[in-house]
């Protein structure tokens, strides 16, 4: 699409180039005669061809019952670059915007007559590659925030089909993408729930939930090799884990009720440590900046901002702030550094903090965003107090890049 699509040609530019702007010293780049010159350089370019993107969305104006691919290609190549660039407020208005046309796509060829309008290849690129990457950071985006000020209110109905879950699974790919596909239907099930519009769903999120489980549990997966075994059985373990603790406590009015998941956190985090051993092992000669995958980044966000016992919550930190990655919405280190920034503000004026008793009600928060303005900026996050809903105020804080 990149050779033929302007639009998506200067998108995909400008992320390679930002990428590059962000890549270690030593690294192989043609431009580079200094650090900072490159950087300036490619961040200099990257803009140049993010706002030759939009122009040219602007003056092509494809239409998107007709070429509904390329406008859901670019939602995504946007949320990459503000990725890289910003942080959250940017992300987070290409995802709302990707999944009310993912929503609207899904209505439309529903009906048969609209479903022949389209091409094989447009339907399966939409349905198994765009689709998943959205659901998968929705779900980022879920763990990283209180999302409900951000994601709730979209005009469309949320809800979606539970997957069809097997008995088991022929390769840990096939599970992952269930996973995803149970999430977001739990997700919409919550939602959709808390904002009482539309008809429920008739299966619980918990029993979809233990259904996947179960398959994943009586799955063998012998022909995959040993230590991706391990390693993924751990992350896809560990995910199941959050979701128990994001069904159990979404309509949650305080935040005391996960006191009551302190022995999952733990659990959470003893699997996020072993994942991080088998991957400094395994992936010496290996350098990523930038994954779509979720890793272990949100969960140990959500257990450091949300578990109040201080060594669970202060050992998520730790694996954040040891991590070089971008894991999807965020740089695992930005991420360990706002939920430092919410331990300081929550144990202020506190002497010595024994357990999650000790960290009283009203002085517990809940993240809403957070936007980095350049590299030399702090971060600024948005949080809120007790009554949380979408009604709360919302407080500032700035978080320092390095402490």
């Amino acid at each position: 699409m990149g050779h033929s699509e302007v639009p998506i040609k200067h998108a995909l530019t400008a992320i390679a180039s930002l990428h590059e702007s962000q890549e270690p010293l030593g690294a192989s780049v043609s431009v580079r005669r200094s650090e900072k010159h490159a950087q300036i350089t490619a961040q200099t370019l990257a803009l140049k061809h993010y706002s030759a993107a939009i122009k040219a969305v602007q003056s092509e104006s494809p239409n998107m019952s007709s070429r509904p691919e390329i406008i859901l290609a670019l939602c995504v190549l946007f949320i990459c670059f503000e990725q890289f660039r910003s942080g959250d407020a940017a992300c987070l208005l290409h995802l709302k915007a990707g999944l009310r046309l993912i929503y609207w796509w899904r209505s439309r060829t529903s009906v048969y007559t609209n479903l022949q309008e389209y091409s094989r290849p447009t339907l399966d690129f939409i349905n198994n590659h765009i689709t998943p990457a959205l659901q998968r950071l929705r779900v980022q985006f879920s763990l990283c925030m209180d999302s409900r000020h951000k994601l709730m209110n979209l005009g469309v109905p949320l809800c979606l089909p539970p997957p069809n879950v097997p008995s088991s699974y022929s390769s840990f790919i096939s599970a992952r993408i269930d996973f995803d596909r149970t999430m977001n239907y739990i997700l919409s099930y919550l939602e959709t729930r808390q904002s009482s519009d539309g008809v429920l769903p008739t299966q619980s999120p918990m029993a979809v939930l233990c259904r996947w489980k179960t398959s994943l549990d009586a799955s063998t997966f012998s022909e995959e090799r040993p230590v991706l075994q391990r390693c993924t059985r751990n992350l896809l373990e560990l995910y199941f884990h959050v979701s128990v603790v994001i069904i159990e406590t979404y309509h949650a009015k305080t935040e005391s009720i996960f006191d009551q998941h302190t022995p999952r956190f733990a659990i959470i985090v003893d699997l996020a440590e072993n994942i991080s051993s088998m991957c400094v092992e395994k992936s010496e000669n290996f350098s990523l900046l930038f994954s779509f995958d979720l890793g272990i980044t949100p969960p140990m966000f959500l257990v450091a901002s949300r578990c109040r016992q201080p060594l669970i919550r202060r050992k998520a930190v730790a694996l954040m702030l040891q991590s070089p990655i971008y894991h999807g919405a965020w740089q695992d280190r930005y991420s360990g550094l706002c939920a430092q920034r919410i331990i300081e503000i929550e144990e202020e004026k506190i002497d010595v903090v024994m357990d999650s008793i000790t960290v009283p009600e009203e002085r517990r928060i809940r993240k809403v965003s957070a936007d980095l303005q350049d590299e030399q900026s702090p971060i600024i996050m948005q949080f809120v107090r007790s009554p949380f809903d979408a009604t709360s105020q919302i407080c500032t804080t700035s978080v320092p890049l390095a402490y």
